[in-house]
């Protein structure tokens, strides 16, 4: 499906990537040994496709396009390889995590290079909006993260929070992707920039709320249920429906399986039990096709195009991944 939603942007896609390869060059043997390895395991590139596509939509793609996509590639990376060590995961994609193969203190000053080597390129462009937008967006991560971090040593999240933390460590950076967009065809009007960046901010939603649902399915390389955020005592979307609509004795059930330093596979697998039961999947999904909706809404003021039909088919195509 990826294959045909990309169709209007290929030659682009294939310039991104020679771009890509060649800005993780450097003259140091492990950092290109590691970058080797990044490349070969380079994902599925939602955020430049995206970015891609917004641009053609709205105008069309020049070098300040490719340098805004290979910024958020580079961020994106660099916080994937920062989130595994802080989770100690020891596997990304299906293929060892960096922590994994190099250590954390290693891939710790990997992530910190690519991040660098993104703001760097941002200076290149002499845009300082690409850098104030990248950089706002870099605090949402962290500051999403952080207070995930608080509320799950306090297991006290609501329904409200829980969106608030999304917001920031998956949405901000999908906001940031339309505003780059907006930014490399020379959009600068307030109202604008705010309107595009809200609509990526909600596919940024839609992204985080499918990996909770996803969380609750099997891993393709263990056969296991994945529970990663309920190892790290995390509370998603279906968990959070299901502590609303289960019994007060399931509840502390749940709550004391949470509170433990490490949680056993027969814990994950009584929890997920329980989110199905209480319907938590159900929820999400439900939460997803109003969220999807909405977008598909707030495109309308666009005119029609291949590459609208594209981001529209891309946006669905987030909504039934299956990994």
């Amino acid at each position: 499906m990826l294959n045909q939603i990309i169709k209007p942007i290929t030659k682009e896609l294939k310039v991104f990537d020679l771009k890509y390869k060649d800005s993780l060059s450097s003259d140091v043997k492990l950092l290109i040994l590691i970058s080797d390895y990044i490349l070969k395991n380079p994902g599925k590139k939602i955020r430049p496709i995206l970015l891609l596509l917004v641009s053609k939509m709205i105008g069309d793609i020049n070098n300040k396009t490719y340098s805004s996509c290979i910024l958020i590639e580079l961020l994106h990376t660099a916080t994937l390889i920062h989130d595994d060590v802080v989770d100690d995961a020891h596997f990304r994609r299906g293929k060892f995590s960096v922590s994994s193969l190099w250590k954390n203190k290693i891939a710790v000053l990997v992530g910190d290079y690519l991040l660098s080597k993104g703001l760097s390129l941002g200076l290149k462009d002499n845009d300082i909006n690409i850098l104030k937008y990248t950089s706002k967006a870099v605090e949402n991560i962290s500051e999403g993260e952080i207070y995930q971090m608080q509320k799950s040593r306090d297991l006290d999240l609501n329904e409200d929070e829980y969106f608030e933390i999304i917001k920031r460590k998956t949405g901000s950076l999908f906001g940031c992707c339309f505003q780059l967009a907006a930014v490399s065809n020379d959009l600068t009007e307030k109202n604008e920039l705010q309107k595009l960046y809200q609509i990526g901010e909600k596919i940024g939603i839609i992204f985080q709320i499918k990996d909770d649902i996803l969380d609750y399915k099997k891993s393709n390389l263990t056969g296991k249920l994945m529970g990663n955020d309920l190892k790290e005592s995390k509370i998603n979307l279906p968990l959070l429906h299901t502590l609303k609509k289960a019994s007060i004795f399931e509840n502390q059930q749940i709550l004391k399986i949470l509170n433990k330093k490490k949680i056993l596979d027969n814990e994950i697998l009584f929890i997920c039990k329980l989110v199905y039961k209480n319907n938590g999947i159900e929820f999400s999904k439900n939460k997803i096709d109003i969220l999807v909706n909405e977008v598909i809404n707030d495109l309308q003021i666009f005119s029609d195009s291949k590459y609208k039909r594209s981001l529209i088919d891309l946006i669905n195509y987030i909504k039934i991944r299956t990994k």
